[in-house]
């Protein structure tokens, strides 16, 4: 049974009640004995919870009475909330009206015959949202509203505790690579992902450049940064060799145990490092209703392990600073 880490009180509002449970060995903390609604706009609270994410990655509230502002407030801690609702032309969700910020998942209808939100009941698959975007989402917080009984889970696992378990060699050898991450419609469900054809290789080498293995900026901590599509392209390699690798790393990400599973019940709310975790969850009959709040806010363009610094041609002549650059963008550095 994990212990529990009692805390001291905190400036501001009294925190004396307030205790961190560790969810696994690896990942995962629970935050009991107060209500996020009373302590969100508490510099003392939030100090707390951005230390915590540090350490676990994942945190669970469980029993919350939360509005959708103060919740919106609490992501914010963490970067510039956005906007990610969907945009169907002829199809307008209800979401959360006056929180442009707050995205309904769910698969439901409401009476009315308009979507509550956005999303269907699939499984899906291992996954970082938004890696085909420049400025990829870094964390993630959930509200559970309705859920089916069971409740379906969701789970994570810790991408810097799958690097640190990769062979030397192998951690060396990928420690400069670049993945391309390409959009690919309902990617991350189990059965586009086992039968989705691949896009024209021409469309695969549109996507957007990240390193393979990330900093994490707060911690300093290196970690896999993997694209959901296996037929992804690895700068420098042929499809062929790129495929390989991935599935190599996916396996690795398969096998790790420091991860954490989680039904979340009605009132439940948990946020993490949509960056450090990569998550997935089971289906559910399509005539159950589940319906999550979603908040995601954006934070930094991804930081390679090794940084690449170009040389200051200033100075050079014509021909050694065209052979510079040349030399820096085939890698020979």
């Amino acid at each position: 049974m994990a212990s529990v880490i009692p805390l001291g009180s905190a400036v501001g509002y009294d925190l004396s009640q307030l205790a961190l449970t560790p969810l696994t060995p690896h990942l995962g903390v629970e935050i009991s004995g107060v209500q996020l609604e009373d302590v969100a706009y508490d510099d003392g609270f939030i100090e707390l919870a951005r230390k915590a994410m540090d350490r676990h990655v994942v945190i669970l509230m469980r029993g919350q009475r939360l509005g959708p502002g103060a919740m919106v407030h609490v992501a914010s801690q963490w970067g510039q909330p956005i906007d990610i609702r969907r945009r169907v032309p002829g199809v307008q969700p209800h979401h959360v009206p006056g929180h442009d910020f707050v995205k309904v998942i769910s698969n439901g209808v409401a009476a009315d015959g308009r979507p509550l939100g956005d999303g269907n009941s699939a499984a899906q698959i291992w996954h970082s949202d938004s890696t085909a975007w420049e400025v990829p989402t870094s964390v993630i917080a959930f509200y559970c509203r309705v859920t089916p009984d069971p409740a379906p889970r969701t789970y994570f696992t810790d991408m810097a505790a799958v690097y640190d378990g990769l062979p030397p060699d192998l951690r060396e050898r990928i420690g400069r690579l670049r993945a391309r991450h390409y959009q690919y419609a309902r990617q991350i469900e189990v059965e586009v992902a086992r039968s989705g054809t691949s896009l024209p290789l021409a469309d695969r080498r549109l996507g957007r450049l990240h390193p393979l293995v990330r900093r994490h900026l707060r911690t300093q901590r290196p970690f896999l940064y993997l694209p959901a599509r296996r037929d992804s392209l690895i700068e420098g390699m042929t499809e062929t060799e790129s495929r390989a690798l991935l599935d190599e790393m996916w396996e690795a990400v398969d096998a790790c145990p420091a991860t954490l599973s989680v039904a979340l019940a009605p009132d439940d709310f948990v946020i993490w490092d949509n960056a450090m975790a990569v998550h997935r969850r089971d289906g559910w009959p399509a005539t159950d209703n589940r319906v999550m709040w979603h908040v995601s806010v954006g934070a930094e363009v991804p930081t390679p392990l090794h940084p690449f610094h170009t040389t200051n041609v200033a100075g050079m002549a014509d021909d050694q600073r065209r052979a510079t650059a040349a030399a820096e963008l085939a890698g020979d550095y």
